[in-house]
């Protein structure tokens, strides 16, 4: 069997409950699929949703630069600063009105 790990299983009773529409065909397709990998419908359905989620996750906290874009930045970073005056009280003040999203 192909059955996943729920990797987000946090002992918690799965009571929340979503409805979807589709064609007959993706049915049976579906049907299908979770028959050869020996889960019921309800439980491929949830685990093909959580990986995508995951992926979606992942993409969205990583960057992806050009080698060259790379090694720009990181020859920038690693160059000692430069004082500006006044840059810190600024960055003090714009604290309380900026959140992080």
């Amino acid at each position: 069997m192909f059955a996943m790990i729920d990797p987000v299983d946090k002992g918690e009773r799965m009571t929340a409950r979503k409805e979807i529409r589709m064609r007959p065909s993706d049915e049976n397709r579906i049907k299908a699929a979770a028959a050869t990998v020996g889960l019921n419908e309800a439980d491929f359905i949830r685990q093909a949703a959580l990986q995508q989620v995951g992926e979606v996750e992942r993409r969205s906290t990583m960057s992806v630069l050009p080698l060259e874009a790379f090694e720009a930045f990181r020859s920038a970073v690693s160059k000692p600063g430069k004082v500006i005056p006044g840059l810190a009280k600024a960055a003090a003040q714009a604290e309380s009105i900026l959140k992080d999203a």
